[in-house]
């Protein structure tokens, strides 16, 4: 589904050359920025702020210097040091709703000025009557709604709130705007994280698509923890959905829309849940991670870290410190070199390398890439 120009292709080959050679040559093709931790909804699913969790993460987690929203003199400093980067884009996305942020649309004007792509996750129910417009004017490459449903009913379930009509309609909204604007951005896609609450919704999710005349649909596994257990798919629905693929996928292309449910038939076998026991992801285990080379999070606080699940491995703060010397520092070599170990050593970065770990098939990919590359 994603479409590169012809810079972004060359950066993308120093990024796999960086990898060969075991130290980066460039920056991350993705850095996502969670400018607030807060979030309006409880999905079922959410490892953040989901219904099960007992407490949404803004109580369980400790923010350095209490720094609980991204303030817009830390996105300005830290773009331009990540334009000089060389890296691919921003996603304002993570563990809140970037829309719950104050200043949002600064934040997007002020990243789009320092010259770097920006894409904006979010569920769109926080929503202000001019935010669709201002995103367009902005010049967002990509705008990413999380629906996880194709019906009222189904939204209300998961979500735990009944703001389905909020979240199609800024949807509406800023497709609309789009086209009133005759301009060719923002891409705009739905994404629908799969569980139990929600699988029997795929066929409506597939039709409203079509109908919205959206660009782009994605779909992912869920995470796992104890408390979400009871969501996976079994053995039994996992078949059920496979078996659909085929039929969604002649449904989308023949509306135009990308997707990426092939992906999704690789993946659904390889993270089938495993009742109260812990999900196994095989693949991973075979696998280095390229995370240190493709990809970095950077918290509310301003605490990088090397993915949504390496909480716990904290390679600086672009409050204190040019993300740049960050990126090309001493923690971030040792990270690399343990990603780049993992088949060899067995020993997990985070306990999600080999259970949960969404990134298996992306690791895959860019292994064989490296594997053509390395001078030996």
């Amino acid at each position: 589904m994603q479409r590169f120009s012809y810079t972004s292709r060359a950066q993308r080959l120093l990024r796999l050359m960086g990898a060969a050679l075991g130290r980066p040559l460039i920056g991350p093709q993705l850095v996502t920025l969670e400018i607030t931790h807060l979030c309006n909804l409880h999905c079922g699913f959410c490892e953040s702020h989901g219904c099960h969790m007992g407490a949404p993460l803004t109580a369980r987690h400790t923010y350095a210097g209490d720094r609980r929203a991204m303030s817009v003199e830390t996105v300005a400093a830290l773009s331009r040091s990540l334009a000089r980067l060389g890296i691919g884009r921003v996603e304002l996305s993570g563990k809140g709703d970037p829309i719950a942020h104050p200043r949002l649309s600064e934040i997007v004007r002020t990243i789009r000025a320092a010259g770097v792509e920006c894409s904006l996750f979010t569920n769109g129910t926080l929503a202000q009557p001019d935010l669709a417009a201002t995103l367009v004017a902005c010049g967002i490459e990509r705008l990413n709604l999380s629906l996880n449903a194709g019906s009222r009913e189904t939204y209300a379930r998961v979500a735990g709130k009944d703001l389905w009509e909020k979240a199609v309609g800024f949807l509406r909204d800023v497709i609309e705007q789009r086209r009133r604007a005759n301009a060719p951005r923002p891409l705009v896609r739905v994404s629908y994280v799969v569980c139990r609450e929600n699988a029997g919704d795929m066929d409506r999710a597939v039709a409203l698509c079509c109908e919205l005349g959206v660009d782009e649909v994605s779909w992912a596994v869920m995470g796992e923890l104890p408390e979400t257990a009871h969501l996976q798919l079994g053995t039994a629905e996992v078949a059920d959905v496979l078996a659909r693929i085929p039929g969604w996928s002649r449904k989308l292309e023949a509306a135009g829309i990308g997707h990426d449910l092939a992906r999704l038939a690789e993946e659904l076998p390889l993270r089938v849940g495993a009742g109260s026991g812990q999900q196994e992801n095989p693949l991973q285990r075979e696998l280095p991670c390229y995370e240190g080379w493709m990809f970095s999070v950077v918290g509310p606080d301003g605490t990088v870290v090397p993915c949504c699940y390496c909480e716990g491995v904290q390679l600086g703060n672009v409050v204190e410190e040019d993300y740049t010397r960050i990126w090309k520092g001493p923690r971030y070599a040792d990270f690399r070199r343990r990603s780049l170990a993992l088949p060899r050593t067995g020993a997990p970065i985070c306990w999600e390398c080999f259970t949960t770990c969404n990134r298996a098939l992306d690791n895959q990919h860019v292994h064989r890439r490296v594997r053509q590359l390395r001078p030996w």
